[in-house]
């Protein structure tokens, strides 16, 4: 009897032995502790508690998934391509790992779509489109099946809500290449889900992340008034309040919000982050000069220098060139504007609108053309909402001695100021005068003309006149912010036409 009873004790030993042995998947306190501190960019500290939990569990695959956003965070905070090339194969061995696990759980392919999205993402920086194209087609799939699958696993709602806002925006014309990889989505849906995941896991680590996304796709592709209220509102509530004072991205993402509607508080608030040094995140840097910029404040130079001589990425950099001559101009010093502006030629990249328009810039001042002062210090204190200020340089100017060029910008501005003090009949004038003006112009002013008349006909419930305008804004032709004007063009039409359908 004692040898059968010690043989079937040493059976359970191996069978328990043996499937603690299984890969599996468990989000435990090493693995919340090692996501939080990659929330935080504390990336040495993130680490510790990987290798702390793959020591403990071997078989656990959730640190394979926390290692990857660790590589994709490394990668894309400083824009390392080297980093990226020397990590690139880890992508397939990751992979093959983490397939090891479950296939009943809804980490399996959750995770799948998470790697594949980081690699997708960190590819668009160097310009490897074709193969993100791919990865995140893929992503959208296991996503679409993990949530027919795991319909209350909310983790996934972040990234396939931000599938769903991005398939929103593609142009009509293209929707049938869309179908035909079964690729659907709106705006409202993508939005809906990546809120949905903040409001029912307010406390979870996950809702941290949702929020910093949200808050750019809500800004970017939709216009109502509200939006800034509302997403101030998630910001003094907690835990996002406190997130929002300790966490970097929190912290920067509540900076861009504050930037669209009120320029002192965002300086407050930002001159409040966390040391750079320890985050290696350095675009509240580039956010802080410019808000200094807004104010014609000269502090402004030494902000912007110190992002351009730390930050070791690419992006932003000419537009921190551009906007560090500005500064020396407006202070009277065209020299260094123009100094500024030839270091401006040979650095950074011109991926992004902002950098593109400041190289053109930087060409023109090759041939000592400046910037119109009364028409740039608009813009500025126009940008910093500080609007009395913008009316007064439009007030300094003799309109009827501008060339045309400027005489575009000069109505472009006015109507830009007027629109958000509110004098709606001055602001559509201006922006009618614009529009017509600016047609065959390479410049942006006829297309965001174009496009703020749609946002203003949709805010008064004029869908079909809103849809008329965003339509012509897409027919133009024109080089400067393109990419971003036409995403909000295309962003109204869809509204419009879903709005107007539901009257």
């Amino acid at each position: 009897m004692i040898k059968k009873l010690t043989s079937f004790v040493f059976f359970l030993f191996l069978w328990t032995f043996s499937y603690s042995q299984d890969y599996h998947y468990d989000f435990n306190q090493n693995c919340k502790s090692a996501y939080q501190n990659l929330l935080f960019l504390e990336l040495d500290s993130s680490a510790y508690y990987i290798e702390k939990e793959k020591l403990v569990h071997p078989h656990n695959l959730i640190p394979v998934l926390l290692s990857n956003y660790q590589d994709f965070l490394k990668i894309v905070l400083e824009e390392d391509e080297k980093l990226f090339e020397e990590l690139s194969n880890e992508k397939k061995r990751r992979l093959s790992l983490w397939k090891k696990g479950p296939k009943e759980s809804a980490w399996h392919l959750s995770g799948q779509a998470q790697i594949k999205l980081q690699w997708a993402f960190s590819r668009v920086l160097f310009d490897e489109y074709f193969t993100a194209a791919t990865e995140i087609n893929s992503a959208y799939h296991l996503l679409e099946e993990n949530k027919k699958l795991h319909p209350e696993f909310l983790a996934d709602n972040m990234g396939i809500g931000i599938l769903h806002a991005m398939i929103g925006i593609v142009p009509d014309q293209y929707q049938w290449a869309m179908e035909m990889l079964g690729l659907y989505g709106t705006i409202d849906q993508g939005l809906e889900e990546i809120r949905k995941q903040m409001d029912k896991n307010s406390n979870h680590g996950f809702s941290q992340e949702a929020l910093f996304y949200y808050t750019f796709a809500r800004l970017n592709l939709q216009t109502d008034p509200a939006r800034i209220s509302e997403l101030l509102n998630y910001y003094s509530t907690e835990p996002f309040e406190s997130f929002s004072q300790s966490s970097p991205l929190l912290h920067f993402s509540k900076a861009v919000v504050l930037l669209k509607k009120d320029n002192n508080k965002a300086i407050v608030h930002l001159l409040k982050g966390p040391e750079v040094s320890k985050t290696r995140f350095y675009y509240p840097m580039f956010l802080l000069g410019q808000a200094y910029l807004y104010q014609l404040n000269p502090k402004s130079d030494s902000v912007l220098l110190k992002y351009i001589e730390t930050y070791p990425g690419k992006n932003y950099k000419k537009t921190a060139y551009q906007r560090l001559a500005w500064s020396h101009f407006i202070q009277g010093d065209t020299a260094t504007y123009f100094s500024s502006m030839r270091s401006l030629l040979n650095e950074g990249a011109t991926l992004l609108d902002s950098d593109k328009s400041a190289q053109k810039e930087a060409k023109e001042a090759q041939e000592n053309e400046l910037p119109h002062l009364q028409l740039l210090r608009c813009r500025l204190q126009f940008d910093g909402h500080y609007y009395e200020g913008a009316l007064n340089e439009l007030a300094d100017i003799n309109s009827s001695l501008l060339n045309e060029e400027l005489l575009l910008e000069y109505h472009y501005r006015k109507a830009r100021v007027f629109h958000e003090m509110g004098n709606y009949i001055e602001a559509f004038k201006s922006y009618q005068e614009a529009l017509e003006e600016g047609k065959e112009s390479e410049r942006y002013f006829a297309a965001n003309s174009a496009l703020k008349m749609g946002e203003m006909a949709e805010y008064q419930r004029q869908y079909k006149k809103a849809q008329v305008y965003f339509e012509q804004c897409l027919e133009l032709d024109f080089s400067e912010y393109r990419r971003g004007i036409r995403a909000k063009a295309k962003a109204g039409i869809q509204r419009v036409k879903k709005t107007g359908e539901g009257m």
